[in-house]
C-alpha cells in the first residue's frame, strides 16, 4: 500500500514515479484483471523514450520557473 500512496503526481515532472520508471500508473482494481495488452518491445521502447522526453521537458520548464523566481527576488549583496 505504501507504493500506491507514494505514487502521487510530482510537481516537477508532472508524472507519478511509477509512470516515470515503468510507463504505467499502478491500479488497484477489485473488479478483476482487464484485458492485458502486450505491445512489441520496439513499440514499448519508443513509447518509454517519449515518456522520458516529456519528463525532461517538464523538468527543464520547472528549472526555468525556479530560475525566474530566484532572479526576481535576487538582490545585490552589500
Amino acid at each position: 500500500m505504501a507504493e500506491f500512496t507514494y505514487n502521487i503526481m510530482h510537481s516537477s515532472t508532472q508524472q507519478t514515479p511509477s509512470f516515470a520508471n515503468h510507463g504505467l500508473h499502478p491500479k488497484f482494481d477489485i473488479q478483476g484483471v482487464h484485458k492485458i495488452v502486450n505491445p512489441t518491445v520496439g513499440n514499448r521502447t519508443m513509447w518509454l523514450v517519449d515518456v522520458q522526453t516529456q519528463l525532461i521537458s517538464n523538468l527543464e520548464e520547472t528549472q526555468r520557473q525556479y530560475k525566474e523566481n530566484v532572479d526576481e527576488h535576487w538582490k545585490e549583496q552589500p
